[in-house]
């Protein structure tokens, strides 16, 4: 539309501004004259010169009342310079009395920043689960969540529907399992403590173990998650892989940081902890984190030997953004540590270059299954800490990653299961495939 606003001359008029109060932006609008406006701007409808204050346009819509600007740009005197001549038409005087002058915004804490964006992150990566239906609207949201996770499947397809492709594809290969332990093997429990895996779960993972090489990859320390699951069958890497015990192979792990230990049966084993030197720092920003979060109920500080984890999915989610301040507060004193998140937990780790995709590749080399093409490693996990490993086989066209999620998220991951039963089955479905000798 093109109404200008009464007694003027569309002819004669050029150009005028409009500022809205709200966000302190200028709008150029498509009109024919100069005009400081009232409240009477509210009754009109312009079209919208495209002008660009930053980088991109503004994007500005528009109703029966008042353009509403959808995206703002930030400010500085040269774009509010009336005197400028990008702004002042041709002829036009301003009388001092007449000038438009706008406060300056505050300027914004790079903590805050810091903080509040950590709170996106903490909030994205803690989806909510669904709750039952109580009437008609709850029931059409759960529809469209069922909807979403269905179309999402068409990209992650079911591990368990696409059963027989994995059984193809593996056929003359040497299968190597890898599986995450929280949210994996064991259910998301709010007392970190709980998560004990599930005895019908344990037997399944000890029976897949005997046809297949399996290893736990768990952010947990190793002896953490040893404890939890108890299967000697197993190989073990813990604190997101920087702490591994696997086994002993002649002419490998030649790894400076690779030394030779024995089991808690006695068997020799190679022990691998590249972050070592790490230990007395992580102990201390341990004991730190427990002091300045113990006033936060229901946090949790959790020493994982190489990393120390502070969960939060027992606090109030308006005391997140607090947990995320303290922890940038504590870490300022520690350039050679870094933080990551993953559900729910805020995880303080070493700056190394190592994770669970290099965790991966260390134990296929470990187990002498590296570099080979008959070799097929299948990696199951539930967080964002498994990417890792997904994208290592991903991009390494050697295998496979299987997403643990009821909730639909991008991954690296070629297939899904909804929770730990249908890992359960899936394990279950291994073990059938190998007895029959489908595999």
């Amino acid at each position: 539309m093109n109404r200008c606003p009464p007694n003027t001359d569309k002819k004669a008029l050029k150009r005028w501004f409009f500022i809205d109060k709200r966000v302190r932006q200028i709008f150029f609008l498509k009109s024919t004259s100069l005009h400081l406006l009232g409240p009477s701007v509210n009754h009109h409808i312009f079209e919208v010169i495209s002008f660009s204050t930053s980088t991109k346009l503004m994007d500005i819509k528009s109703n029966h009342n008042a353009p509403v600007l959808t995206g703002t740009a930030p400010m500085n005197k040269s774009r509010l310079g009336i005197h400028s001549s990008l702004y002042s038409p041709p002829g036009v005087v301003f009388s001092p009395g007449r000038i438009l002058t706008i406060p300056r915004r505050k300027p914004v804490k790079l903590d805050d920043v810091w903080s509040s964006s950590w709170l996106d992150a903490m909030k994205s990566s803690s989806p909510t689960h669904r709750k039952k239906a109580k009437n008609s609207g709850n029931e059409m949201a759960s529809t469209d969540t069922d909807v979403a996770y269905h179309n999402w499947m068409l990209k992650y397809p079911s591990a368990l529907a696409s059963f027989e492709q994995i059984i193809n594809n593996a056929k003359g290969k040497r299968i190597a399992l890898f599986l995450d332990y929280d949210g994996t093997l064991s259910p998301i429990v709010d007392n970190p403590d709980c998560a004990v895996m599930s005895n019908a779960m344990r037997a399944a993972v000890k029976n897949v173990a005997q046809y297949i090489p399996t290893a736990i990859v768990s952010g947990r320390s190793r002896d953490k998650v040893y404890e939890f699951v108890g299967l000697k069958e197993l190989y073990y890497a813990g604190s997101h892989g920087m702490d591994i015990m696997g086994p002993v192979r002649q002419g490998s792990n030649d790894h400076p940081n690779c030394i030779r230990s024995t089991d808690k049966q006695g068997k020799e084993v190679n022990l691998f902890q590249p972050a070592s030197e790490f230990l007395p720092m992580i102990d201390k920003i341990y004991r730190s984190l427990v002091e300045t979060t113990k006033s936060i109920e229901g946090a949790k500080v959790e020493n994982n030997k190489f990393c120390v984890s502070v969960h939060y999915r027992n606090v109030d989610e308006k005391h997140w953004k607090t947990i995320a301040q303290y922890v940038q507060e504590t870490l300022k004193d520690y350039p050679r540590l870094r933080l990551t998140h993953g559900r729910k937990v805020l995880e303080v780790r070493p700056v190394l270059d190592w994770d669970k995709g290099k965790a991966v590749e260390f134990l296929l080399e470990s187990l002498g299954l590296s570099n080979s093409d008959d070799v097929l490693p299948i990696y199951v996990g539930d967080d964002r800490t498994d990417e890792d490993a997904f994208k290592v086989l991903r991009d390494g066209n050697c295998g496979f990653g299987i997403l643990v999620s009821s909730v639909p998220k991008e991954s690296k991951a070629f297939y899904s299961l909804r929770d730990p039963s249908e890992v359960m089955v899936f394990l279950k479905s291994l073990v059938v495939a190998k007895k029959s000798s489908s595999l």
